[in-house]
């Protein structure tokens, strides 16, 4: 008898441990500017991705109430510095003073 129990109780415990170690189904899963869908099985636009790539590529912080993803004056600095680079181009078109008709300084 004491045996079972010992058993059902490690083996209660492996997968309470393995339920808390995996990745939830609702996380985010960026490649890039695009998100991982599982219920389209494919990559999808997403907000949250774009403002990570932002961030990566100009250097500016993510998250906090001065990030990218808080504070969209943040992201038009963030596109003023690093707007022309190709990665984020497509991100940042409409924020940057050339798009807009007048000169960068």
């Amino acid at each position: 008898m004491m045996t079972k129990s010992v058993t059902f109780a490690s083996l209660g415990g492996a997968m309470l441990l393995m339920a808390a170690s995996a990745v939830p189904a609702s996380a985010i899963q960026c490649r890039g500017d695009m998100a991982y869908n599982s219920s389209a099985g494919g990559y999808i636009s997403n907000s949250i991705c774009e403002d990570k790539l932002i961030a990566q590529v100009s250097g500016y912080p993510y998250g906090g109430k001065n990030g990218v993803k808080q504070n969209p004056n943040t992201k038009k600095e963030a596109c003023m510095f690093a707007g022309s680079d190709i990665r984020i181009a497509h991100l940042c078109a409409g924020m940057r003073p050339e798009d807009q008709g007048r000169s960068r300084y």
